[in-house]
């Protein structure tokens, strides 16, 4: 699902359908995931109140997953790239389970891949593919979380047939 909520929404370097085939090994396939799209301020709005941070960053993510239930998982750990076991909060039995938000600030994202010299496409990819892994429980706290969410980022963006836009870099940390 895709929410546009910027002022002045320009078009987009990808069109955001093309990157479901991306998430396709991720969770469950009736579970849905929400692409919200936001302007910088409401961004670092975001980061500050949830994360700490201080201005816009590219992305950021929001689980609805539970960590604990009274039986077995919706989903186990390893299971659609999950990195640990997860329950799901009752609903409705014909509302559609949303596992998550990945929260994306395509004006901060162009600005930095300009001056990065980045590909901005290759980007958009990883960026959405970080933001469903963090719904599914992976980190990068420590030196050993980021190898591994490196790897499992390679891995999926493979699966679509796509390279990891850090290329030899996310090769060595696999």
């Amino acid at each position: 699902e895709l929410v546009d909520q910027r002022r002045d929404a320009p078009s987009l370097p990808v069109d955001p359908a093309e990157l479901q085939d991306l998430l396709a090994d991720l969770g469950r396939s009736s579970w849905r995931l929400s692409l919200v799209l936001v302007d910088d301020d409401p961004m670092t709005e975001l980061r500050e109140r949830w994360y700490g941070g201080d201005g816009p960053t590219d992305v950021l993510s929001f689980s609805y997953l539970e960590t604990e239930g009274p039986e077995a998982p919706a989903l186990a750990r390893g299971e659609g790239r999950a990195a640990c076991d997860f329950w799901l909060a009752p609903t409705a039995d014909d509302e559609p389970v949303t596992a998550g938000e990945v929260v994306i600030a395509p004006s901060y994202v162009a600005v930095r891949c300009a001056a990065e010299g980045w590909d901005l496409a290759a980007e958009w990819s990883l960026l959405l593919v970080h933001g469903a892994l963090h719904v599914l429980g992976w980190r990068h706290d420590t030196p050993q979380q980021s190898q591994a969410m490196r790897a499992e980022e390679t891995a999926v963006l493979a699966a679509a047939g796509r390279p990891h836009p850090l290329g030899r870099q996310a090769e060595e940390d696999s």
